[in-house]
Protein backbone atom coordinates (compact mmCIF):
# COMPACT_ATOMS: atom_id res chain seq x y z
CA UNK A 1 0.00 0.00 0.00
CA UNK A 2 1.53 3.47 -1.07
CA UNK A 3 2.62 6.03 2.08
CA UNK A 4 0.52 8.55 3.04
CA UNK A 5 1.30 12.23 2.37
CA UNK A 6 2.53 13.76 5.53
CA UNK A 7 0.63 17.25 6.56
CA UNK A 8 1.98 19.26 8.72
CA UNK A 9 0.23 21.47 11.56
CA UNK A 10 1.65 24.14 13.70
CA UNK A 11 1.68 23.24 17.21
CA UNK A 12 -1.65 25.44 18.52
CA UNK A 13 -3.74 22.00 16.05
CA UNK A 14 -1.64 19.40 17.81
CA UNK A 15 -2.89 20.75 20.83
CA UNK A 16 -6.25 20.92 20.36
CA UNK A 17 -6.01 17.85 18.25
CA UNK A 18 -4.41 15.76 21.26
CA UNK A 19 -7.11 17.08 23.29
CA UNK A 20 -10.20 15.23 20.96
CA UNK A 21 -10.89 17.93 18.82
CA UNK A 22 -11.23 16.35 15.71
CA UNK A 23 -11.06 19.21 13.14
CA UNK A 24 -7.52 21.40 12.00
CA UNK A 25 -8.44 24.49 9.90
CA UNK A 26 -6.71 26.07 6.96
CA UNK A 27 -4.85 28.59 9.05
CA UNK A 28 -3.29 25.53 11.37
CA UNK A 29 -1.79 24.32 7.76
CA UNK A 30 1.95 24.37 7.37
CA UNK A 31 2.83 22.08 4.74
CA UNK A 32 -0.13 19.66 2.77
CA UNK A 33 2.80 17.06 1.56
CA UNK A 34 1.23 17.35 -2.09
CA UNK A 35 -2.31 15.84 -0.60
CA UNK A 36 -5.55 15.78 -2.98
CA UNK A 37 -9.07 16.95 -1.75
CA UNK A 38 -10.44 14.15 -0.27
CA UNK A 39 -7.52 11.84 0.94
CA UNK A 40 -6.53 10.07 3.59
CA UNK A 41 -3.26 11.81 5.04
CA UNK A 42 -1.07 11.42 8.33
CA UNK A 43 -1.21 14.72 10.43
CA UNK A 44 2.21 15.55 11.88
CA UNK A 45 3.72 18.34 14.00
CA UNK A 46 6.98 19.45 14.20
CA UNK A 47 9.07 19.33 17.33
CA UNK A 48 11.19 21.31 18.67
CA UNK A 49 14.51 19.13 18.02
CA UNK A 50 13.78 19.11 14.56
CA UNK A 51 11.54 15.78 13.62
CA UNK A 52 8.07 15.26 13.30
CA UNK A 53 5.44 13.66 15.40
CA UNK A 54 2.04 12.05 14.33
CA UNK A 55 -0.93 13.46 15.60
CA UNK A 56 -3.45 10.42 13.71
CA UNK A 57 -5.09 9.98 9.91
CA UNK A 58 -7.77 12.40 9.24
CA UNK A 59 -9.24 13.16 5.84
CA UNK A 60 -7.76 16.64 3.88
CA UNK A 61 -9.50 18.98 2.14
CA UNK A 62 -8.03 22.33 0.84
CA UNK A 63 -10.50 24.03 -0.42
CA UNK A 64 -12.20 24.08 2.69
CA UNK A 65 -11.75 26.11 6.06
CA UNK A 66 -11.96 22.70 8.15
CA UNK A 67 -9.17 21.09 6.14
CA UNK A 68 -8.40 18.38 8.14
CA UNK A 69 -11.03 15.82 9.63
CA UNK A 70 -9.22 13.52 12.49
CA UNK A 71 -10.41 9.43 11.57
CA UNK A 72 -8.36 8.36 14.92
CA UNK A 73 -4.58 8.04 15.98
CA UNK A 74 -4.21 4.72 13.87
CA UNK A 75 -0.90 4.60 12.00
CA UNK A 76 -1.69 2.12 9.14
CA UNK A 77 -3.35 3.64 5.79
CA UNK A 78 -7.18 2.29 5.90
CA UNK A 79 -8.40 0.08 3.89
CA UNK A 80 -11.94 -1.66 3.23
CA UNK A 81 -11.95 -3.56 6.36
CA UNK A 82 -10.88 -0.30 8.27
CA UNK A 83 -14.05 1.37 6.76
CA UNK A 84 -16.08 -1.51 7.33
CA UNK A 85 -15.10 -2.25 10.98
CA UNK A 86 -16.26 1.90 11.74
CA UNK A 87 -19.71 1.16 9.91
CA UNK A 88 -20.72 -2.05 11.70
CA UNK A 89 -19.40 0.14 15.36
CA UNK A 90 -22.05 2.94 14.52
CA UNK A 91 -24.39 -0.03 13.48
CA UNK A 92 -24.28 -2.10 15.89
CA UNK A 93 -24.25 0.67 18.75
CA UNK A 94 -28.13 1.68 16.57
CA UNK A 95 -28.92 -2.04 17.35
CA UNK A 96 -28.39 -1.61 21.29
CA UNK A 97 -29.88 1.33 21.60
CA UNK A 98 -32.88 0.04 20.72
CA UNK A 99 -36.06 2.03 20.92
CA UNK A 100 -38.93 0.37 18.45
CA UNK A 101 -39.26 2.96 16.11
CA UNK A 102 -38.89 2.13 12.00
CA UNK A 103 -36.45 5.29 11.31
CA UNK A 104 -33.52 6.70 13.15
CA UNK A 105 -29.93 7.57 12.18
CA UNK A 106 -27.10 5.00 12.00
CA UNK A 107 -24.36 7.06 11.64
CA UNK A 108 -23.48 10.55 12.69
CA UNK A 109 -20.24 11.99 10.83
CA UNK A 110 -17.46 12.52 13.14
CA UNK A 111 -19.63 11.06 16.17
CA UNK A 112 -18.92 7.80 15.01
CA UNK A 113 -15.55 8.28 13.47
CA UNK A 114 -16.75 8.80 9.58
CA UNK A 115 -16.44 12.83 9.23
CA UNK A 116 -18.86 13.86 7.22
CA UNK A 117 -20.90 10.75 6.58
CA UNK A 118 -24.64 10.52 8.01
CA UNK A 119 -26.81 7.78 7.41
CA UNK A 120 -30.41 7.53 8.04
CA UNK A 121 -32.87 4.76 7.93
CA UNK A 122 -36.61 5.13 7.04
CA UNK A 123 -38.20 1.90 7.39
CA UNK A 124 -36.29 -0.33 4.45
CA UNK A 125 -34.46 2.64 2.94
CA UNK A 126 -31.33 4.03 3.65
CA UNK A 127 -30.13 8.05 3.11
CA UNK A 128 -26.66 9.06 2.61
CA UNK A 129 -25.02 12.66 3.24
CA UNK A 130 -21.70 12.59 1.88
CA UNK A 131 -20.86 16.67 3.68
CA UNK A 132 -16.55 16.38 3.07
CA UNK A 133 -14.79 15.57 0.46
CA UNK A 134 -13.19 12.25 2.39
CA UNK A 135 -16.75 10.88 2.60
CA UNK A 136 -17.56 11.86 -0.86
CA UNK A 137 -14.74 9.96 -2.46
CA UNK A 138 -15.23 6.77 -0.50
CA UNK A 139 -19.35 7.24 -1.10
CA UNK A 140 -19.38 4.01 -3.47
CA UNK A 141 -17.40 2.05 -0.66
CA UNK A 142 -20.01 3.15 1.38
CA UNK A 143 -22.83 2.15 -0.64
CA UNK A 144 -21.51 -1.03 -1.32
CA UNK A 145 -20.97 -1.75 2.47
CA UNK A 146 -23.95 -0.47 3.46
CA UNK A 147 -26.19 -2.51 0.86
CA UNK A 148 -24.56 -5.95 1.39
CA UNK A 149 -24.57 -5.70 5.80
CA UNK A 150 -28.73 -4.29 5.62
CA UNK A 151 -29.86 -5.27 2.08
CA UNK A 152 -32.09 -2.14 2.10
CA UNK A 153 -34.89 -1.55 -0.60
CA UNK A 154 -33.06 2.10 -1.41
CA UNK A 155 -30.10 4.00 -1.40
CA UNK A 156 -30.86 7.56 -1.73
CA UNK A 157 -28.26 10.60 -2.04
CA UNK A 158 -29.06 13.91 -0.40
CA UNK A 159 -26.39 15.73 -0.80
CA UNK A 160 -28.15 19.44 -1.15
CA UNK A 161 -26.46 20.70 2.21
CA UNK A 162 -24.96 23.78 2.44
CA UNK A 163 -22.30 22.23 4.10
CA UNK A 164 -21.17 20.69 0.44
CA UNK A 165 -20.83 23.85 -0.81
CA UNK A 166 -18.58 24.61 2.52
CA UNK A 167 -16.08 21.96 0.91
CA UNK A 168 -16.17 22.44 -2.45
CA UNK A 169 -18.85 19.68 -3.73
CA UNK A 170 -21.76 20.03 -5.88
CA UNK A 171 -25.19 19.88 -4.41
CA UNK A 172 -27.02 16.79 -5.75
CA UNK A 173 -30.04 14.13 -4.89
CA UNK A 174 -30.85 10.85 -6.48
CA UNK A 175 -30.92 7.30 -6.16
CA UNK A 176 -27.71 5.65 -5.19
CA UNK A 177 -28.88 2.27 -5.64
CA UNK A 178 -32.18 0.29 -5.68
CA UNK A 179 -35.73 2.25 -7.12
CA UNK A 180 -37.97 4.27 -5.09
CA UNK A 181 -40.85 5.96 -6.49
CA UNK A 182 -42.35 7.98 -3.36
CA UNK A 183 -42.91 8.48 0.29
CA UNK A 184 -42.20 5.90 2.87
CA UNK A 185 -44.04 4.68 5.84
CA UNK A 186 -42.01 4.55 9.40
CA UNK A 187 -43.41 4.04 12.93
CA UNK A 188 -42.33 6.93 15.62
CA UNK A 189 -43.54 6.65 19.05
CA UNK A 190 -46.81 4.68 18.43
CA UNK A 191 -47.67 6.54 15.41
CA UNK A 192 -47.57 5.81 11.24
CA UNK A 193 -46.01 8.73 9.94
CA UNK A 194 -44.76 9.03 6.16
CA UNK A 195 -41.64 10.66 5.12
CA UNK A 196 -40.43 11.81 1.32
CA UNK A 197 -36.47 10.81 1.46
CA UNK A 198 -35.74 12.51 -2.10
CA UNK A 199 -37.77 15.72 -1.29
CA UNK A 200 -38.88 16.00 2.26
CA UNK A 201 -36.27 18.62 4.84
CA UNK A 202 -32.86 17.30 5.58
CA UNK A 203 -32.83 13.88 4.81
CA UNK A 204 -36.92 13.02 5.18
CA UNK A 205 -37.40 14.44 8.35
CA UNK A 206 -36.17 15.82 11.89
CA UNK A 207 -34.76 12.61 13.17
CA UNK A 208 -33.06 14.58 16.13
CA UNK A 209 -35.83 15.74 17.36
CA UNK A 210 -37.68 12.17 17.67
CA UNK A 211 -37.02 11.08 21.20
CA UNK A 212 -38.49 14.86 21.88
CA UNK A 213 -41.57 14.82 19.89
CA UNK A 214 -42.60 11.40 21.78
CA UNK A 215 -41.61 12.91 24.89
CA UNK A 216 -43.97 15.41 24.28
CA UNK A 217 -47.18 13.32 24.48
CA UNK A 218 -46.10 13.07 28.53
CA UNK A 219 -47.18 16.68 28.85
CA UNK A 220 -50.26 16.93 26.69
CA UNK A 221 -53.69 18.58 27.73
CA UNK A 222 -56.63 20.81 26.81
CA UNK A 223 -55.86 22.98 23.88
CA UNK A 224 -51.85 22.98 22.59
CA UNK A 225 -50.23 24.89 19.77
CA UNK A 226 -47.49 23.50 17.57
CA UNK A 227 -45.77 26.31 16.01
CA UNK A 228 -43.25 25.54 13.35
CA UNK A 229 -44.76 22.59 13.22
CA UNK A 230 -43.08 21.13 9.54
CA UNK A 231 -45.57 17.85 9.15
CA UNK A 232 -47.04 18.20 12.94
CA UNK A 233 -44.50 15.79 14.47
CA UNK A 234 -45.10 17.64 17.49
CA UNK A 235 -48.44 17.85 17.87
CA UNK A 236 -49.59 14.72 16.24
CA UNK A 237 -47.76 13.34 19.44
CA UNK A 238 -49.64 15.65 21.54
CA UNK A 239 -52.94 14.57 20.09
CA UNK A 240 -51.95 10.54 20.50
CA UNK A 241 -50.93 11.89 24.74
CA UNK A 242 -54.58 12.83 24.78
CA UNK A 243 -54.75 16.69 23.98
CA UNK A 244 -58.34 17.84 23.22
CA UNK A 245 -57.01 20.12 20.65
CA UNK A 246 -53.93 20.64 18.30
CA UNK A 247 -53.46 23.41 16.33
CA UNK A 248 -50.39 22.82 13.84
CA UNK A 249 -49.16 26.58 12.31
CA UNK A 250 -46.49 26.55 9.71
CA UNK A 251 -45.74 28.67 6.53
CA UNK A 252 -45.82 25.29 3.75
CA UNK A 253 -49.23 24.50 3.02
CA UNK A 254 -47.68 21.55 2.02
CA UNK A 255 -46.28 20.37 4.95
CA UNK A 256 -49.43 21.15 6.99
CA UNK A 257 -51.22 18.81 4.18
CA UNK A 258 -48.61 16.18 5.04
CA UNK A 259 -49.60 16.32 8.87
CA UNK A 260 -53.57 16.37 7.93
CA UNK A 261 -52.66 13.19 6.14
CA UNK A 262 -50.11 11.84 9.11
CA UNK A 263 -53.50 12.42 11.49
CA UNK A 264 -56.02 10.70 9.23
CA UNK A 265 -53.49 7.43 9.07
CA UNK A 266 -53.70 7.25 12.96
CA UNK A 267 -57.22 7.96 13.24
CA UNK A 268 -56.22 11.86 14.85
CA UNK A 269 -57.68 14.85 14.07
CA UNK A 270 -55.79 18.04 14.23
CA UNK A 271 -56.22 22.22 13.51
CA UNK A 272 -54.03 23.40 11.00
CA UNK A 273 -52.89 27.46 10.11
CA UNK A 274 -51.24 28.12 7.17
CA UNK A 275 -49.49 31.27 8.85
CA UNK A 276 -45.58 32.98 9.50
CA UNK A 277 -45.13 32.10 13.11
CA UNK A 278 -44.28 35.46 14.34
CA UNK A 279 -47.58 37.08 12.86
CA UNK A 280 -49.77 34.31 13.96
CA UNK A 281 -48.22 34.55 17.86
CA UNK A 282 -48.75 37.88 18.03
CA UNK A 283 -52.04 37.73 16.67
CA UNK A 284 -53.11 34.76 18.81
CA UNK A 285 -52.31 36.92 21.98
CA UNK A 286 -54.23 39.73 20.65
CA UNK A 287 -56.91 38.02 20.09
CA UNK A 288 -57.18 36.50 24.04
CA UNK A 289 -56.52 33.34 23.14
CA UNK A 290 -54.99 30.62 25.35
CA UNK A 291 -52.75 27.25 25.67
CA UNK A 292 -51.85 24.68 27.78
CA UNK A 293 -49.07 23.45 25.99
CA UNK A 294 -46.59 25.46 22.91
CA UNK A 295 -44.41 23.47 21.13
CA UNK A 296 -41.80 26.17 19.20
CA UNK A 297 -39.28 24.32 16.90
CA UNK A 298 -38.15 26.65 14.89
CA UNK A 299 -35.48 26.63 11.87
CA UNK A 300 -31.94 27.76 12.25
CA UNK A 301 -32.04 31.23 13.17
CA UNK A 302 -28.33 31.77 13.46
CA UNK A 303 -26.25 30.39 10.47
CA UNK A 304 -23.01 31.92 11.72
CA UNK A 305 -21.58 34.10 14.06
CA UNK A 306 -22.79 37.26 12.45
CA UNK A 307 -26.14 36.57 12.50
CA UNK A 308 -26.22 35.64 16.21
CA UNK A 309 -27.71 39.33 17.67
CA UNK A 310 -30.49 39.19 15.28
CA UNK A 311 -31.34 35.58 15.90
CA UNK A 312 -31.29 35.82 19.40
CA UNK A 313 -33.77 38.96 19.07
CA UNK A 314 -36.20 36.13 16.71
CA UNK A 315 -35.83 33.31 19.31
CA UNK A 316 -36.80 36.00 22.09
CA UNK A 317 -39.69 37.36 20.49
CA UNK A 318 -41.06 34.06 19.48
CA UNK A 319 -41.08 32.70 23.13
CA UNK A 320 -42.12 35.63 24.67
CA UNK A 321 -45.24 35.60 22.93
CA UNK A 322 -45.18 32.02 23.66
CA UNK A 323 -44.96 32.96 26.92
CA UNK A 324 -47.73 34.99 26.92
CA UNK A 325 -50.00 32.20 25.58
CA UNK A 326 -49.77 29.85 28.21
CA UNK A 327 -52.57 29.32 30.85
CA UNK A 328 -51.39 29.33 34.14
CA UNK A 329 -49.83 25.81 34.66
CA UNK A 330 -48.90 25.64 31.10
CA UNK A 331 -45.84 24.08 29.46
CA UNK A 332 -43.70 25.56 26.72
CA UNK A 333 -41.80 23.21 24.78
CA UNK A 334 -38.81 24.81 23.19
CA UNK A 335 -36.02 23.99 20.55
CA UNK A 336 -33.19 25.99 18.83
CA UNK A 337 -31.11 23.77 16.23
CA UNK A 338 -28.42 26.97 16.15
CA UNK A 339 -25.18 25.70 17.51
CA UNK A 340 -24.34 29.62 17.55
CA UNK A 341 -26.96 30.01 20.27
CA UNK A 342 -25.36 28.05 23.08
CA UNK A 343 -26.76 26.56 25.54
CA UNK A 344 -26.14 28.97 27.98
CA UNK A 345 -27.38 32.08 25.83
CA UNK A 346 -30.48 30.22 25.08
CA UNK A 347 -31.30 29.46 29.11
CA UNK A 348 -30.10 33.57 29.18
CA UNK A 349 -32.68 34.73 26.75
CA UNK A 350 -35.55 32.24 27.96
CA UNK A 351 -34.84 33.76 31.21
CA UNK A 352 -35.37 37.81 29.82
CA UNK A 353 -38.18 36.65 28.58
CA UNK A 354 -39.83 35.21 31.36
CA UNK A 355 -38.93 38.28 33.01
CA UNK A 356 -40.24 40.58 30.62
CA UNK A 357 -43.25 38.92 30.60
CA UNK A 358 -43.66 38.93 34.14
CA UNK A 359 -44.15 35.20 34.97
CA UNK A 360 -41.99 32.69 36.89
CA UNK A 361 -40.87 29.46 35.13
CA UNK A 362 -39.94 26.08 36.40
CA UNK A 363 -37.26 24.12 34.65
CA UNK A 364 -38.98 20.49 33.87
CA UNK A 365 -36.34 19.07 31.21
CA UNK A 366 -33.23 20.17 29.50
CA UNK A 367 -32.85 17.62 26.91
CA UNK A 368 -31.08 17.83 23.37
CA UNK A 369 -30.63 15.18 20.03
CA UNK A 370 -32.08 11.83 20.02
CA UNK A 371 -29.66 9.43 21.15
CA UNK A 372 -28.78 8.21 18.10
CA UNK A 373 -27.41 11.47 17.39
CA UNK A 374 -24.33 10.78 20.35
CA UNK A 375 -21.95 13.75 21.24
CA UNK A 376 -18.14 13.32 21.00
CA UNK A 377 -17.02 14.99 24.14
CA UNK A 378 -14.53 18.15 23.01
CA UNK A 379 -16.00 18.67 20.02
CA UNK A 380 -18.81 21.41 21.42
CA UNK A 381 -19.35 22.35 17.38
CA UNK A 382 -21.47 19.00 17.42
CA UNK A 383 -23.43 20.23 20.17
CA UNK A 384 -26.33 22.07 18.30
CA UNK A 385 -29.83 21.22 19.18
CA UNK A 386 -31.42 22.56 22.91
CA UNK A 387 -34.80 21.64 24.25
CA UNK A 388 -35.84 22.51 27.04
CA UNK A 389 -39.19 22.15 28.79
CA UNK A 390 -40.80 24.91 31.31
CA UNK A 391 -43.77 25.41 33.05
CA UNK A 392 -45.14 28.60 33.52
CA UNK A 393 -47.11 28.63 37.34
Amino acid sequence: MPELPRVEVNERAARRLRDGHPWAFRSDLRQDGGAQPGEVVRVVVRHRAGGRNGLGLAFFNPRSQIVLRMLGREETPPGRDFWAARLEAALELRQRLGGGDSAGRLVFSEADGLPGLIVDRYADVLVLQTLSAGAERLKGLFVELLSARLAPRAVVERNDSTARRLEGLPEQTGLLAGALSGPVEILEGGLRVEVDPLAGQKTGHYLDQRENRVRAAAYARGRCLDVFSYQGGFGLQLKRGGAAEVTLVDQSERALQAGLADARRNGLEVLTRAANAFDFLRDAHAAGERYEVVVLDPPAFARNRQSLEGAARGYKEINLRAMKLLAPGGVLITSSCSYHMLEDRFEAMLTEAARDVGRGVQLLERRGPARDHPERLGFPEGRYLKCFVLRLP
